[in-house]
């Protein structure tokens, strides 16, 4: 049994088709609470999926609507999943499972966190404005106004704690004025 984990994120995502997609390919094959200790004995099935939607735009944006759903499917299932959600905007990525967290920080004496997501091509990490925090809350609604490549960080995990702790705070301090200038 091999676990994979696929993320679906970006602006504006087309929700009603990754909605379809989950209930008709996905839905069949979750494995129900009582049911997650006992592994079902199906040849074919032999991949343990979790997935996660984060849409930058907040009005779009259903926190975690997937991620406590697991499926057990096949690897054609798994590979025919991931070709459909190709189609449909935004980015789809496998991540690491078990690796999604969070981050906190401190900026002018006001509290922000991060939801971080590790990519399992490339070693680079994920980090989006999340809703954990009460500073966030301007922060996430204003998101999907800012340019692209604000939207959310790309870092390599190769960095060191100090540089990516910089990266990190300068980003949110970017995301702030480009936010202030925004409104």
């Amino acid at each position: 049994m091999r676990s994979v984990f696929l993320l679906s994120y970006g602006c504006d995502l087309d929700h009603s088709n990754i909605d379809f997609l989950v209930k008709e390919r996905l839905m069949p094959f979750a494995i129900k609470r009582e049911d997650k200790t006992k592994r079902r004995n199906v040849k074919d099935l032999t991949i343990h999926l979790m997935y996660d939607v984060y849409d930058v735009n907040w009005n779009k944006h259903e926190d975690n609507k997937y991620y406590l759903e697991e499926f057990l499917i096949s690897e054609t299932h798994l590979l025919a999943f991931e070709y459909s959600l190709s189609k449909l905007k935004g980015n789809h990525s496998r991540c690491r499972p078990y690796a999604r967290g969070h981050y906190d920080l401190t900026i002018n004496e006001k509290e922000y966190s991060l939801r971080v997501y590790q990519k399992l091509s490339g070693d680079k990490e994920l980090f989006f404005i999340d809703e954990e925090s009460l500073h966030n809350t301007s922060l996430r609604i204003q998101n999907h106004k800012l340019p692209r490549e604000l939207q959310w960080l790309l870092l390599t995990t190769e960095i060191e704690t100090y540089e990516r702790e910089a990266a990190i705070i300068e980003w949110i301090q970017t995301v702030l004025n480009s936010g202030r200038r925004n409104s």
